[in-house]
């Protein structure tokens, strides 16, 4: 039963860490969502957000699309987990090879974290070296092995991490190809992981050419290299950051879109790495390919496989990057706008005014994920309109 606001969040405080489920969903004050549909979610409280964090970036073609919809729903009577293979994991897996250049084969997991726990996992079993590079501030989920440095500074672990995860996991800054070659100088280093749009989905760019640096330089040092697409995959081209990069990883990890908005992951790679799945390493998972999720991948991966999604996405995102810009520069704000395909960057450059940004514009009616926006194929003109406006009168408002 619904309920209002205050009394949700005193019941989840007495059940759930901290009152939530994932570290991102810590608002303040709490809101709690009752439905979602295209570009917009309504509170329980009767309240209308234009949506932008669109299921953390896996909604590339909106909430509740009709599409997924009707293949969830045609599936659910099906059944839902059947404990063996099924016909809908290999049209998944196909098409998903058929998209992306460098995946010949696929194996499923039921999240990016666990997509980037198998990726290390076969890296290792590949090279016969234990230790993995990630880059300075790179996240690829929650698992032990990659919360090393996940923000910038010295490498540390993160809370609950044994210290000896650094014995095994090396960080590098990001962008510095002298730190790199050092580090896979040794011989010890089984894969460099990565995300190829920069960190945290392109908030912190990498350096041009600095990706075909990488290939190069694992390459050269007999490592194998791991994108994360976890977030870009299917989103900001039908062939992942990579075919934008101009560059062939060994393994790629893949979340979010390509799962329809429902759990779900994957790694796939070259043949002879990925045939360790059959051989060596034992991999298994309840939910894998799971039929509701392949439904919902396959109705999405279809629509998206011409590009037209993508394109539209990102044609909003660019209005919506030049509207946000313009009122920084007539506001005389300082601070920066800036976009990765269809996500938009926004960051001021007065601390408690960054930080109050995303309550503040919540309370104006547009939900982003922390200060980016993620930018659907179903999000329209009077959004990205509105959304301009939410922000000039947060603006106004902190300049008076």
């Amino acid at each position: 039963m619904i309920t209002t606001t205050a009394d949700l969040a005193t019941r989840a405080a007495a059940v759930l860490p901290g009152g939530v489920t994932h570290a991102a969903r810590t608002y303040s004050p709490s809101i709690y969502v009752a439905r979602s549909q295209g570009s917009h979610k309504w509170l329980v409280d009767g309240r209308d957000l234009i949506d932008y964090t669109m299921g953390h970036g896996a909604l590339l073609l909106g909430h509740a699309h009709p599409a997924v919809v009707d293949a969830v729903s045609r599936q659910v009577a099906r059944g839902t987990h059947y404990g063996a293979a099924h016909p809908l994991e290999v049209e998944w897996a196909e098409r998903i090879c058929a998209l992306v250049d460098s995946v010949d084969e696929v194996r499923f997991t039921q999240s990016g974290t666990e997509a980037a726990m198998l990726g290390l996992r076969v890296a290792r079993a590949a090279t016969g070296r234990d230790v993995i590079v990630k880059l300075d501030g790179h996240f690829h989920g929650w698992s032990d092995a990659v919360s090393v440095n996940l923000d910038h500074g010295v490498p540390r672990p993160a809370t609950g991490v044994p210290e000896a995860e650094l014995l095994t996991t090396a960080v590098v800054p990001a962008g510095d190809i002298d730190a790199l070659r050092d580090a896979l100088d040794g011989g010890s280093v089984a894969a460099v992981i990565f995300e190829g749009s920069g960190a945290h989905f392109g908030h912190d760019p990498l350096p041009d050419g600095y990706a075909q640096a990488l290939r190069a330089e694992c390459d050269r040092a007999g490592t194998l290299l791991i994108i994360d697409e976890v977030v870009t995959g299917f989103r900001v081209a039908t062939g992942g950051m990579q075919s934008l990069l101009g560059i062939r990883p060994d393994l790629t990890l893949f979340g979010k879109v390509m799962a329809g908005g429902l759990p779900g992951g994957a790694l796939g790679g070259r043949r002879e790495l990925m045939e360790l799945l059959a051989s060596t390493i034992e991999h298994p998972g309840t939910f894998n390919a799971n039929p509701l999720t392949a439904a919902a991948g396959i109705a999405t991966l279809t629509l998206c496989a011409d590009g037209r999604p993508q394109a539209t996405a990102s044609a909003c995102a660019e209005r919506l990057e030049a509207g946000w810009n313009e009122v920084l520069h007539r506001r005389g704000i300082h601070g920066r706008v800036w976009r990765l395909a269809s996500i938009v960057h926004l960051e001021l450059a007065d601390p408690a005014a960054q930080a109050a940004l995303g309550v503040r514009l919540r309370e104006e009616g547009v939900d982003l994920l922390h200060t980016s926006a993620f930018c659907s194929a179903v999000h329209t003109e009077a959004d990205v309109t509105a959304t301009v406006a939410a922000l000039d009168r947060v603006l106004s408002a902190s300049v008076t």
